[in-house]
């Protein structure tokens, strides 16, 4: 597989899990990179939006690669304010990325782009399915925004679509989890018995990389999650072992959904925010896993990071943060 190191990377996102992960890699490979969020650190993480490029214009006049992190990720957040994110400002950027000749742009999508009815092992030629919720549809409009806009064009477009990314920092795999415990508000649907999909974070990391250079990997699109599946209750029953406590409540998808509805309804009443909503309950009962074949093929990428090892990972950050003892 031919590489090509990239002269200077974009990250939008830079303050999230995955952009500041990848910030990281990439100042630890004394890459030259820059990052921009919503707010900056004064060093190399600019202050911008990604909604109106004029703000970001002198970043990206420099760098060849762009990788889009930005994003999002809730099923909570008002379907206006995801599709403005998530969808036009993506939109932004890829015509901005374009204007200033920018040679390869890699879109971080999702696995929720195939949507929560498929079942089995599906590989990127699956068809997408808009069967969720506004972080579902939107992410999938994202996915045909830049496949659109690149379609004509000399900049190369990867697509990367990753599993249930956890480790430390995850906010919906570790940090919401132990708040809804320590609440009593933590149950799952589907008795437990759905599909997760878990890939730890420093996988992921490598593999954005390998998409951000390997040369086979323009125009492509990659699956990036672990080897098959566990179930839900099998994942989320780590999270109590940390907390010395018995579970986690598996109940049916009627009640689930029916506890998830009434949430959502209370939080709209009091203004507050229900993220358990009948999107994520949804989410928590599909039954499909993810072939890598592709990414192995083409990336040479696969997981190296143990379950074991990952969760326990998880643990340690979520102890030296004062989520758990």
């Amino acid at each position: 597989m031919a590489q090509r190191k990239p002269k200077k990377v974009l990250i939008t996102g830079a303050n999230g899990f995955i952009g500041n992960m990848l910030m990281a890699h990439y100042r630890a490979q004394g890459i030259p990179v820059v990052g921009v969020d919503l707010s900056g650190n004064g060093l190399d993480i600019s202050q911008g939006d990604i909604g109106q490029p004029e703000t970001i214009s002198q970043l990206l006049q420099d760098c060849d690669v762009v990788v889009h992190t930005a994003a999002l990720v809730s099923n909570s957040i008002a379907d206006a304010d995801m599709w403005r994110v998530n969808v036009l400002a993506t939109r932004n950027l890829v015509a901005a990325a374009e204007k200033y000749k920018v040679r390869r742009f890699v879109q971080i999508s999702s696995i929720v782009a195939y949507g929560n009815s498929a079942e089995g092992e599906l590989d990127e030629e699956q068809p997408v399915h808009a069967d969720g919720g506004s972080y579902v549809l939107t992410k999938l409009a994202s996915e045909h925004s830049v496949l659109a806009a690149t379609a004509n064009s000399a900049m190369e477009l990867v697509i990367i679509r990753p599993g249930d990314v956890y480790g430390p920092g995850s906010r919906p795999w570790v940090i919401l989890p132990i708040e809804a415990i320590n609440k009593g508000q933590f149950m799952l649907p589907a008795k437990g018995k759905g599909f997760f999909r878990p890939i730890f974070i420093d996988d992921l990391i490598r593999g954005i990389a390998l998409a951000v250079s390997t040369k086979e990997a323009a125009g492509e699109i990659f699956n990036l999650s672990c080897e098959g599946y566990m179930t839900t209750a099998e994942f989320f029953s780590h999270h109590y072992q940390w907390m010395n406590k018995r579970g986690p409540l598996k109940v049916s998808t009627g009640l689930a959904m029916f506890a998830a509805s009434a949430a959502t309804k209370l939080a709209q009443m009091t203004g507050g925010v229900n993220e358990a909503s009948t999107a994520t309950v949804a989410q928590l009962c599909t039954k499909s896993w993810f072939s890598i074949a592709k990414a192995e093929r083409l990336l040479g990428w696969k997981p190296e990071v143990t379950f074991e090892d990952g969760i326990q990972r998880s643990k340690q950050w979520a102890q030296a943060q004062g989520l758990i003892k």
